[in-house]
């Protein structure tokens, strides 16, 4: 049973809306839909992917318990820093360079790029799937 609850967790959408501030840390066991910003000093945490829908300006870890699969994705990619798994990037304070949304991944190098969310669909694609529409 609680083999069951574990693995119900991890596979669940967490939403929340509001600002991570600085010292604040947000933790959920599946992936994270996060409307709002994390400012610098603020954290995320997720057993699964993260979704910010908002800047990110501190630190977000995706699939913490070891899914070098997990992504990270914001509306403004200007993190601290970057973990997925036990990979991490120390990225430099800039301004965010486009206007688009962008995703974090794990390479074949085994390095963590950033891109264009438009990658996101033939990188991951078990992320979702479309059912239905026209």
């Amino acid at each position: 049973m609680k083999k069951q609850i574990k693995l119900k967790e991890e596979n669940h959408i967490s939403s929340k809306v509001g600002v991570i501030r600085s010292g604040q840390v947000l933790e959920v066991p599946g992936d994270l839909l996060l409307i709002g910003d994390v400012n610098p000093g603020g954290t995320v945490l997720a057993g699964g992917n993260i979704y910010i829908m908002g800047a990110l300006k501190g630190i977000a870890h995706a699939g913490y318990a070891g899914s070098n699969s997990a992504v990270i994705v914001a509306s403004k990619m200007v993190p601290n820093q970057l973990r997925i798994a036990t990979h991490v990037n120390r990225a430099q304070m800039k301004e965010a360079l486009t206007q688009e949304m962008e995703c974090a991944y794990v390479n074949e190098e085994n390095q963590i790029v950033i891109d264009r969310l438009q990658v996101l669909k033939q990188l991951r694609p078990q992320i979702t799937s479309l059912v239905g529409g026209y």
